[in-house]
């Protein structure tokens, strides 16, 4: 039995590892973040401040959800509040500028596109920001576990979930799990990412 249970700011410094394991060698993180003289640490080292910001909005809030050894995670938004408010971009815009340097331009234009196509969905629906689990943890059930968690509450309420996948290695794993591909993100520069839509089963 796979253990889950809300973050905690506690696990924050963890969780922030495990996303920058998880997201090391991402097609599109990578082009967005990493420069080419990077070491493996310092590639590291960007994902987990910029993920860190996101996950200090996010974890206060209940959003996010781990397992016990935190070696996995899952961060959900619900139906019409999505969008990082303006006080929390504030907080968060010196660590994502730190981690992005040079590459800001490619990090905002990037989210741009992302929000930009996101407010085209129908507003009734669960997003699925981020699910990551550490290298060493894949192909353990651990992402299945807190996928599944996430949306049999979802299911029983009768709402749909989006996400947008960067990885086109991660899309048979969500279509095991409900998920149809809806399309291509219009993007204005950099790597290909995916939409996928989930109607509650």
């Amino acid at each position: 039995m796979i253990e889950i249970r809300p973050a905690v700011p506690a696990d924050l410094p963890a969780l922030a590892a495990t996303m920058a394991d998880a997201f090391d060698g991402d097609p599109v993180w990578s082009w967005m973040l990493h420069h080419d003289r990077d070491s493996p640490g310092r590639r590291r080292r960007r994902l987990a401040v910029l993920f860190g910001a996101l996950l200090r909005h996010s974890v206060p809030k209940g959003r996010v959800f781990t397992t016990a050894d935190r070696q996995a995670l899952t961060i959900w938004s619900p139906p019409g509040d999505w969008k990082l408010p303006a006080p929390a971009m504030v907080r968060a815009a010196p660590s994502i500028a730190r981690a992005a340097g040079v590459r800001l331009p490619r990090v905002l234009g990037r989210l741009g596109d992302v929000e930009k196509h996101h407010d085209k969905q129908p507003p009734q629906h669960w997003y699925l920001e981020f699910i990551a689990t550490a290298s060493a943890a894949q192909g353990g059930g651990l992402g299945s576990a807190l996928l599944r968690a996430g949306l049999d509450r979802f299911d029983a309420d009768g709402v749909p979930v989006y996400l947008e996948s960067s990885n086109p290695k991660n899309l048979p794993f969500y279509e095991r799990h409900g998920f149809e591909v809806t399309g291509n993100l219009p993007v204005s520069a950099g790597p290909e990412q995916w939409t996928l839509w989930r109607d509650p089963k």
